[in-house]
């Protein structure tokens, strides 16, 4: 961090102060941008930010660590040096310096009078010595930093350059302006690596606009720097050798750094920077959506907390552009963590649903009697109450499977569009306990899948359920009940792209307790001429779960795991309410076998706790924030088709179709059935 003072001394150096300390700097330059690509190309979407994957990746390696946000390499206390030599300093003139004035390990500092320091003049004592240390690492570390363009046998004049490492193999040349665009960011950070030596022509300058700040600029000089008459120069000047300011040659913003050889001057204006530090929050547009800015909070929390930026964060702040770091964001937050709860809460609305609808067949209950195509029959209640069928064990098997796709809010809370699928087989036993109740007990097992749009992660779970259930009817009255339990193992898979491509995973164990009544009544439909009976059986049930998961971690399987997050744990509940109306036709096709077609129509209430869940950054403690996911439906409606045959040696069949419908989400699903009785 800089030392300055005194602070009324130091220039600032925004774009804003830069016009006015050089009104005219590029009046007369053309402008084209030499952005990369991958700047120049940004999106909202994951694909802003993989072509910056490879230099931020690049640029983690060898970063230097600072407390603040931005990722701009520490000078230490070379930072309060506008002037720093290894021999001399020799100025000639009125030279103005704004910040300290040092030499070491030489002593001679001449021309100051004329010249005026408005600082502290330091030679060959502890505090110079110091500073060239300090320098001495700061060059170091810009020059081992990867270049992400090389810009060899380019004069620099005339450029835009975005937030970047950019190199000459050996040496650099500005004629003209060169214009450094901070994007919106005030974080930006400009490094300029050059082989052997700079120099600018005569009224040459640097411009910086969209919010660039001078103390982000660094040019880091392989041998000499030599500015020409009247430049007009902004940044640090970290030079092996000399420097030498040419007449009336200025930096507004930045300072002269030589580690081994002399500075001089001739009529200079040398003042040194003071940076301002944008939080993560505020460089984010008025676009950014709430996850987003979740994210950029916990950063601030954990860097307001005293905390020091990894360089993998740190470097996404500061050189990426406002729009780039919200795509960032979106793949940092983690929303996969909010899929489990929705997959193995639709597994566990598939598995109540089996086990409790009245015309799901997988009870014992049938006709007094079997229906010979010949015969008129009567329309009557589904159960015989006062002859119950004389088979009271039951045993069945079903196979069940359903997807369903819900559809993100990208603009507010900025979740994506989720699908997720579950498949399982059940079976289960049942016996007649009295001559009007059915009691038995199932067990499932299966599969659920779940996955984000823009490719932003997956997961999948092998689950177990099992469940115990009955039915009481009365006349044409119906009560079902049921209770299960479930266990998933759930793996969840995401990449990060940010920085290279890191595949982080998730392994845990996740429990759901779900339970639902249901009752109705079934009015029989007179016959009008057809054959067979048939019923409309209106209905109400009342479903209640609460899903956990536990506390997880993920892991790198490939990659870093800089941007691994942590979730909490976490329980969901979930109450559905329903009202509909169940048509069923039951009619007789051989004698002792009858076909029978379903239809159902339906309203559906479902109250969620919440759709999603808190995480933070394993390498940034403290760093807790909320994401949240897709927000599932709360009021569907309900379709259903079904068609079931009956054989007289007690085995019957069926399938069932089933739709949700929402505003925002749509389940489609399906099961089919086995079933004997004896």
């Amino acid at each position: 961090m800089k030392i300055l003072r005194p602070l009324r001394s130091h220039s600032r150096c925004t774009e804003s102060d830069r016009a006015e300390a050089d009104p005219g700097g590029n009046g007369h330059m053309s402008r084209f941008s030499f952005a990369p690509a991958w700047v120049r190309t940004s999106s909202e979407k994951r694909a802003g930010v993989r072509g910056a994957a490879a230099v931020l990746g690049l640029m983690g390696a060898t970063a230097l660590t600072s407390p603040s946000h931005a990722q701009a390499p520490s000078l230490g206390t070379a930072g309060s040096f506008a002037v720093l030599a290894g021999s001399t300093v020799t100025n000639t003139g009125p030279t103005v310096i704004n910040g300290n004035v040092g030499v070491s390990p030489g002593a001679a500092i001449t021309g100051f009078p004329p010249g005026i320091v408005n600082g502290t003049i330091h030679a060959a004592d502890a505090v110079a010595l110091q500073a060239q240390i300090d320098d001495t690492n700061a060059y170091n570390v810009l020059a081992g930093r990867p270049i992400t363009a090389n810009l060899t046998g380019q004069d620099l004049g005339g450029k835009t350059l975005t937030a970047g490492v950019y190199g000459f193999n050996t040496s650099a040349q500005l004629t003209g302006t060169l214009t450094l665009d901070g994007q919106g960011n005030p974080n930006s950070v400009f490094i300029i690596k050059i082989g052997s030596t700079l120099t600018t022509a005569s009224n040459s300058s640097i411009k910086l606009i969209n919010g660039a700040q001078g103390g982000n600029v660094f040019f880091q000089v392989g041998s000499s720097a030599t500015l020409g008459t009247t430049t007009s120069f902004t940044g640090d000047i970290l030079a092996l050798t000399s420097i030498t300011l040419n007449t009336s040659a200025k930096i507004i913003c930045g300072d002269a750094l030589a580690q081994n050889g002399a500075v001089t001057l001739d009529n200079n204006t040398i003042t040194t920077c003071t940076t301002t530090t944008a939080s993560a929050s505020s460089v984010l547009a008025s676009s950014a959506t709430g996850n987003q800015r979740a994210v950029a909070n916990a950063i601030d929390t954990f860097v307001r907390n005293g905390g020091t930026l990894p360089p993998a964060f740190a470097n996404l702040l500061s050189f990426l552009s406002p729009s780039q770091l919200q795509s960032a964001f979106t793949q940092l937050s983690g929303e996969v963590g909010t899929g489990p709860a929705q997959a193995g809460t639709q597994a566990m609305n598939s598995f109540l649903s089996l086990v409790t609808n009245p015309y799901a067949e997988n009870r014992p209950f049938a006709p007094n009697r079997p229906v010979s195509p010949m015969m008129p029959v009567k329309a009557t209640s589904v159960t015989p109450a006062l002859n119950p069928d004389p088979r009271p064990w039951g045993v069945w098997a079903a196979a069940y499977g359903g997807q369903t796709n819900a559809n993100g809010d990208a603009l507010g809370v900025g979740s994506h569009d989720r699908s997720v699928s579950d498949v399982g087989f059940a079976t289960g036993l049942d016996y007649r306990v009295t001559p009007y109740t059915v009691a038995g007990f199932a067990l499932s097992g299966g599969a659920t899948r779940y996955g984000l749009s823009e490719g932003l992660g997956s997961g999948r779970s092998d689950m177990f359920q099992a469940a115990i259930y009955s039915t009481t009817r009365v006349d044409a009255a119906y009560v079902s009940a049921a209770i299960a339990y479930g266990f998933h193992q759930f793996n969840t898979d995401r990449f990060v792209t940010v920085a290279g491509v890191d595949h982080l995973a998730a392994d845990f164990d996740a429990n759901d307790i779900g339970g639902r009544l249901e009752g109705g009544y079934r009015f029989a439909i007179p016959s009008v001429g057809w054959p067979g009976q048939s019923g409309l059986t209106p209905y109400a049930a009342v479903q209640v779960q609460a899903f956990r998961t536990p506390s997880y971690s993920e892991t790198a399987l490939s990659g870093s795991s800089v941007f691994a997050l942590s979730y909490n744990a976490r329980t969901i509940t979930t109450t559905r309410t329903e009202l509909g109306t169940w048509l069923d036709w039951s009619i007789p096709v051989d004698y002792g076998t009858r076909l029978t077609l379903l239809g159902r129509a339906a309203w559906a209430h479902d109250d969620w706790s919440a759709p999603n869940i808190t995480a933070g950054f394993q390498a940034l403690p403290g760093s807790i924030f909320v994401v949240t996911g897709a927000a599932p439906a709360t009021d569907l409606a309900l379709a259903s088709a079904g068609v079931e045959i009956g054989f007289r040696n007690g085995f019957s069949l069926g399938a069932r179709f089933d739709g949700e419908f929402a505003e925002n989400s749509q389940k489609y699903s399906g099961l089919g059935w086995l079933r004997y009785t004896w």
